[in-house]
């Protein structure tokens, strides 16, 4: 085993640790041996979890499952003297459909408040290959936070005996890719594990693992901590050149090719912003997209095409992206993705068009001021951000103009374009409060540098002619 240390004070240094995973349970079938130990050696321990754990078919269980997990998981944790847990609502069994971006923003976010010293994770190869397990690893080491990540991994020898007894995948590791034997007590774990009275019972996996295993865990560094004192002070001076944060999102971070899915958005499933209101906006808007095989134009943005057309990809946004037409454009062009609109009917048009080109995109329903806020919260920025023939009332638009411009990441560009007052009885909404003036655009673009902010004439949204207002930003590097 290479440069294999047994001793407390490996994982002593930590005084605050983040535990980051897919389910409820893994923080007890898998870590919970090392958060026990950890727990033990005082440091304070947080739980994330990307999901609920809906989509498990192992064990017996009576009533609602997400809310019978939820529960679990609070009790085990509390087994393991885990102190804080935060469960969030991503879809189980989808999250490589979530843009990385997002995940890595809550892993960002968490180990900040929490002052995280240790990051601990699944192995990269997720144990027994489970996407979940895999993406939530491979969030821990996008998110930009300059601390250890430790992986639970399994001996190569463990792994091939329980793929032999049970007929499983198991991916385990050879004595030289671990780093770290670790002597444990499994108390504390095995009654965290039988707090899982959803998943433990008829699952012979778990505790024959623990038979096999005996007092040891086997872990291995994904980011030693020299490496990533190393990364803090390779980062500093362009966080000191942004005013950003230790913990927060970089400026552009890589494309994550996420696959066509719907996912909830991070503030949880079912609260989708303001509530009654945003239900009866989503339903009148699923009731027109119903009534017509095609609402709007199918082809991008004319002027989208030829600002952005010649930028580097990188992660995008498009607020009310209705059937996608501009989402679509953006994804060919090696964009990474993430869609919003009110109407369910309109996104699934878009999952669909998506799929069939063989494109990545993520799309979500939700309210778009309450997406954005989330996004300002974690942290997560876009090189672009795409606002286009969005109506919203006069306070409303103000407040979405001024969250639209926050989202735009540091280089990145800002495409905002509306139906004018001008097209009153022309094109767009007949209330002449919902149109866009000149006034209303460059409003929003305070802090941003203006390349264009005009009125252009011309085929919008729909098929009619009328004129739209126009906003062409850059959020200076």
């Amino acid at each position: 085993m290479k440069d294999t240390d047994q001793s407390d004070g490996t994982l002593g240094f930590a005084s605050s640790v983040l535990a980051v995973c897919a389910h409820p349970d893994d923080e007890s079938f898998g870590l919970g041996a090392t958060l026990a130990h950890l727990t033990g050696l005082g440091a304070d321990v947080a739980v994330l979890c990307f999901t609920h754990g809906e989509a498990s078919t192992l064990g017996k269980w009576s009533g609602p499952l997400r809310e019978i997990r939820s529960s679990e998981l609070a009790a085990a944790a509390a087994e393991l003297g885990v102190g804080r847990v935060e469960l969030l609502d991503y879809p189980d069994g989808a999250l490589s459909t979530v843009p990385l971006a997002l995940l890595s923003g809550e892993v960002e976010r968490l180990a900040c408040d929490v002052g995280a010293g240790l990051v601990l994770v699944f192995d990269e190869a997720g144990i027994t290959g489970h996407p979940d397990h895999v993406r939530a690893t491979e969030a821990a080491l996008a998110a930009s936070v300059d601390v250890p990540v430790l992986a639970w991994s399994l001996p190569q020898q463990i792994a091939a005996m329980l793929a032999s007894e049970l007929g499983l995948t198991f991916l385990g590791r050879q004595p030289d890719e671990m780093h770290i034997a670790l002597q444990v007590d499994r108390e504390a774990q095995r009654r965290a594990i039988s707090r899982h009275t959803s998943q433990c019972t008829d699952n012979p996996v778990v505790w024959r693992r623990l038979e096999l295993q005996g007092d040891k865990e086997f872990l291995r560094w994904l980011r030693r901590p020299e490496q990533a004192a190393i990364r803090a002070e390779s980062e500093a001076p362009e966080r000191a050149r942004h005013g950003t944060p230790a913990h927060a999102s970089p400026a552009d971070d890589p494309p994550a090719h996420a696959s066509p899915a719907e996912y909830p958005p991070a503030h949880g499933a079912g609260s989708h912003g303001h509530g009654g209101r945003f239900r009866e906006l989503a339903a009148e808007w699923d009731r027109r997209y119903e009534a017509s095989p095609q609402l709007f134009r199918s082809e991008p943005d004319a002027t989208l095409v030829e600002l952005a057309g010649p930028l580097v990809p990188g992660r995008a946004v498009d607020l009310g992206a209705g059937e996608g037409r501009n989402s679509l454009w953006l994804a060919r062009r090696g964009w990474d993705v993430l869609s919003v609109d009110a109407s369910e009917v309109a996104l699934r048009r878009l999952r669909s068009a998506a799929s069939s080109e063989g494109l990545s995109l993520g799309a979500v329903v939700g309210d778009l001021l309450t997406e954005l806020e989330s996004f300002d919260a974690r942290h997560v920025s876009f090189g672009l951000v795409v606002m286009a023939f969005v109506h919203p009332p006069p306070q409303e638009r103000r407040e979405l103009l001024t969250a639209v411009a926050r989202a735009v990441s540091p280089g990145g560009h800002l495409f905002v374009v509306g139906h004018h007052i001008d097209s009153i009885g022309l094109a767009g909404p007949q209330d002449a409060m919902r149109l866009y003036t000149d006034d209303d655009l460059a409003r929003a673009a305070l802090g941003l540098e203006v390349l264009r902010l005009e009125r252009r004439r011309g085929v919008s949204d729909v098929e009619e002619t009328g004129t739209d207002a126009l906003l062409w930003a850059r959020r200076p590097a």
